[in-house]
């Protein structure tokens, strides 16, 4: 009895031993498992990692290259304009008080635009003071008035000559159009062509068309196409107008200096097809 019992626990003390070490390397070869998964996700993470900064570097280095390339191009293109190469400028009282007699030293400047009025009752603080002062400088002045749709033609049309009578003028008055004021298109074209009619009908000759080169592209390009057009780019680019026609006065600088406006001050140029007796009055 006694050798039974014995070998029981004999046989017993076997299958716990053999249950432990099967245990044992059940958990070692699941700890290897997981390590070599953990590993082989890690590494498979690092390079994609790695692929995907160096397409990257890839990447932010052909962007580099064309961006040079395509600078190098445009300067072989397009020569920058000297801030000097201007023909006139235009002022409003947001250049402050201008030194007229100071301003008539300067021999470049061929012609001023001076703004009047804008919408149906503003008028320019400055306007009397400028206008007097520019002609008795010597210089060929032209007014402008700052449409709005916010107004109707015939009121803009009504301020704008009571202040800017045409026996003071040298040059065909210019429209100052920038904004649609929230309008459609066709009905901003539609009061535009009103107020330009009635302007020449009162001058005698067609007004001056001012406008940037995407507002006039955008809207009112090409219908309005055969007034002369005062363009505003400031770029080293000359203005590109859609439809068939081009620009005869190129704003293209908004930051010059001239001695006498103590303030940034508008630059301008004629295209070398125009000149500045296109736009006499008289």
């Amino acid at each position: 009895m006694n050798n039974f019992r014995e070998r029981t626990n004999y046989l017993s003390n076997e299958k716990r031993v053999a249950s432990c070490k099967w245990l044992f390397f059940r958990y070692l070869f699941g700890y290897k498992l997981s390590f070599c998964y953990i590993c082989t996700n890690f590494f498979t993470r690092m390079r994609f990692r790695i692929a995907k900064y160096i397409f990257t570097v890839i990447l932010c280095l052909l962007s580099f290259l064309t961006l040079s390339a395509q600078k190098r191009t445009k300067n072989k293109l397009t020569a920058p304009i000297p801030s000097s190469n201007y023909s006139g400028i235009d002022v409003s009282h947001h250049n402050g008080k201008i030194d007229w007699n100071k301003v008539k030293k300067n021999r470049r400047i061929k012609f001023v635009y001076i703004k009047a009025t804008e919408g149906e009752d503003f008028v320019d603080p400055e306007y009397s003071r400028n206008l007097k002062g520019a002609r008795k400088a010597g210089f060929k002045v032209g007014s402008y008035h700052y449409f709005h749709m916010t107004s109707s033609p015939e009121r803009q049309f009504k301020n704008f000559i009571k202040h800017a009578p045409k026996k003071k003028q040298d040059l065909v008055p210019m429209v100052d159009f920038e904004t649609c004021d929230g309008y459609s298109i066709k009905r901003t074209r539609k009061a535009l062509k009103k107020f330009v009619s009635l302007l020449e009908k009162y001058y005698g000759k067609k007004p001056i068309i001012y406008s940037t080169m995407s507002h006039y592209n955008d809207i009112l390009a090409p219908e309005f196409n055969r007034y002369h057009l005062y363009i505003g780019r400031y770029s080293d680019c000359p203005p590109a107008i859609r439809g068939k026609g081009t620009y005869t006065i190129w704003q293209y600088s908004e930051t010059g200096r001239v001695k006498g406006i103590k303030r940034y001050v508008d630059l301008a140029r004629f295209h070398d097809k125009h000149n500045l007796k296109e736009l006499y009055l008289r």
